[in-house]
């Protein structure tokens, strides 16, 4: 089921202003839907995406994957696979500060992907390489799991809880 939204991050920051942290870095939307919130759930990745793969695998009621690439080489950290079984699991929505791949697929997956560009060499397959649920910096920003995240196509924000919209 397609995911309907009322809100604007414009209209988020000039409702909340003072209440959420606006994201200084700037992503593309590559999913099939623009517009997405939900509670965050953080994966730092140096160079493998194996944490990620296993995130995508648990039930994603009302959350966002939020994906920082801290390796130095250059990857994709999200492909079609990780998007379609996201989607399956109920994800809202894939945020990567980083790179994703075959995005003439995730195009058509009903789920919200954002990411800086496409890139197609894969990660490295190392298994165990990243945390999850751990602080992250993204930008000027540090996100916790347990925030929520709001983003459209103008952008995106950060709340420390759910915002009553």
């Amino acid at each position: 089921m397609i995911q309907k939204y009322n809100f604007t991050v414009p209209d988020i920051c000039d409702a909340f202003h003072g209440e959420v942290l606006i994201g200084d870095i700037f992503l593309n939307s590559y999913g099939a839907i623009d517009k997405f919130c939900g509670e965050i759930r953080t994966v730092n990745c140096p160079h493998s995406n194996s944490v990620v793969k296993e995130m995508v695998e648990e039930d994603g009621e009302g959350k966002v994957i939020v994906i920082n690439h801290a390796g130095d080489k250059l990857c994709s950290m999200v492909g079609d696979q990780i998007a379609q079984k996201a989607f399956s699991n109920n994800w809202r929505g894939i945020f990567v500060n980083g790179h994703i791949r075959d995005i003439e697929v995730i195009k058509d997956i009903s789920i919200g992907v954002y990411a800086k560009n496409a890139y197609p060499m894969k990660t490295d397959k190392s298994v165990g390489i990243g945390t999850k649920d751990k602080d992250i910096t993204i930008g000027a920003m540090t996100i916790s799991s347990g925030n929520w995240i709001y983003v459209d196509t103008n952008g995106w924000v950060v709340s420390r809880k759910k915002l009553e919209l």
